[in-house]
């Protein structure tokens, strides 16, 4: 959990780095924030979280790469759906007026508001294809070949 609460942080740190500061699109600057953030992440977690030592195997890189493709995808997705169809920032508006809060989630807020909705989304596919998948125990891999 931590390991993917830092890693998180990491990508939206860097998301709102190019989103916000560099004004790129939402959609390139997730993509660029992701794959930045995907060797921070197979250190971390290969290392500490799920504790495999010797050699990379490519298989396990390869695998690593889909699931984060994945969980990428997962918030491409929600990023879009949330913010561009089902405009959930601008219930938030709604509630924030009734309760008579002057601050508005406007223009970039909107859309980090939203990247904050897709993040556990994408944590969760991204910890389950990690656990299951690619950092999977020797006894796993075996019972898979």
């Amino acid at each position: 959990m931590l390991v993917g609460a830092c890693n998180t942080v990491v990508d939206y740190g860097l998301f709102m780095l190019f989103f916000s500061l560099f004004n790129w699109d939402k959609n390139i600057a997730q993509i660029v924030s992701t794959m930045l953030a995907m060797a921070n992440s197979y250190v971390i977690n290969r290392y500490w979280t799920f504790h495999k030592t010797g050699h990379v195997k490519a298989r396990e890189i390869g695998r690593f790469v889909i699931v984060n493709l994945l969980s990428l995808a997962t918030t491409l997705l929600c990023l879009n759906l949330f913010h561009d169809v089902l405009y959930l920032h601008e219930g938030v508006n709604h509630l924030l007026k009734m309760l008579s809060v002057s601050f508005r989630l406007q223009g970039d807020f909107s859309v980090l508001f939203c990247k904050v909705l897709a993040s556990p989304f994408s944590m969760l596919v991204n910890f389950l294809g990690n656990r299951f998948w690619v950092f999977a125990s020797e006894r796993t891999e075996k019972k898979e070949s």
